[in-house]
């Protein structure tokens, strides 16, 4: 019988049956097989992005010796954070303050302000679609406060944020003088704020690191985490991907006549 006879004839219940469970396999494999590839784009393209937001915080302390404060990811679409720089409190950067000093928090709401640093929306987010968190140190968002002094040798600012390694039972601080701490909450999004102003609940409960990274403050208490290169889904999973620069770096990257630095 001719491959043309037995489509005219039809399929049998059993043979359809059998032909749709091939199917399923073929396409299930093809699936984990492109699942890997499509996250690791995902990764490359945050970190392009990442590369894109030091570079506008760079620029900004070169202008104005300070960061600035973050935007309020809660806020959705409310007037304001179409442009990424609805404040936190009643100023959003060192710029505006006038040097009256602590006026942004560093609370779980707060992203990366594209507004002010002269990016979009998009350049915000990570590559999984989820605004990118930004936690600063209070030290450091006044007028004048990124900048070396003095002579030979300078003195230098220092952050006050911390970042631990994300082993959840250890204690190792990678840096506890970190400027600033980006972070992009990964693949499953645990803590992140969409673009809508929502925040991804986290689904393992016991995850330590995860939480820590959830709650965008960086201090002793509750340390940010850098990848210790675990990604296995129970209470240590980690798929963030972590940014910090401490404030002497920043400085030096400034360059000559910029952030204190001499001519």
């Amino acid at each position: 019988m001719s491959f043309r006879d037995a489509i005219a004839r039809g399929f049998t219940l059993i043979e359809m049956a059998i032909v749709l469970v091939v199917i399923g396999i073929v396409l299930s494999g093809g699936l984990l097989a492109i699942s890997p590839v499509i996250n690791t784009s995902k990764a490359n393209e945050t970190n392009a992005r990442l590369d894109q937001i030091e570079q506008a915080l760079l620029l900004y302390a070169m202008r104005y010796s300070c960061l600035p404060c973050p935007a309020d990811g809660s806020l959705g679409t409310v007037a304001g954070l179409a442009e990424g720089d609805a404040p936190l409190t009643y100023t959003q950067d060192c710029a505006d303050d006038g040097g009256a000093g602590g006026d942004c928090n560093v609370v779980a709401e707060g992203v990366v302000p594209w507004g002010t640093l002269g990016l979009s929306q998009q350049e915000a987010t990570d590559g999984w679609g989820n605004l990118i968190s930004y936690v600063v140190s209070t030290t450091l968002i006044d007028g004048n406060t990124l900048e070396r002094t003095g002579g030979s040798p300078p003195t230098y600012p220092a952050g006050n944020l911390q970042v631990n390694d994300a082993n959840p039972a250890g204690t190792t601080a990678i840096t506890t003088i970190a400027a600033y701490v980006l972070i992009s909450h990964g693949r499953d999004g645990a803590g992140a704020l969409t673009p809508a102003g929502s925040t991804i609940q986290q689904s393992e409960a016991a995850n330590v690191v995860q939480t820590d990274n959830s709650l965008k403050v960086c201090n002793n208490a509750n340390p940010c985490r850098q990848d210790n290169g675990k990604e296995i889904k129970d209470a240590t999973y980690f798929d963030d991907i972590v940014r910090w620069r401490a404030a002497p770096i920043i400085v030096q990257l400034c360059g000559a006549s910029a952030c204190g630095n001499p001519a």
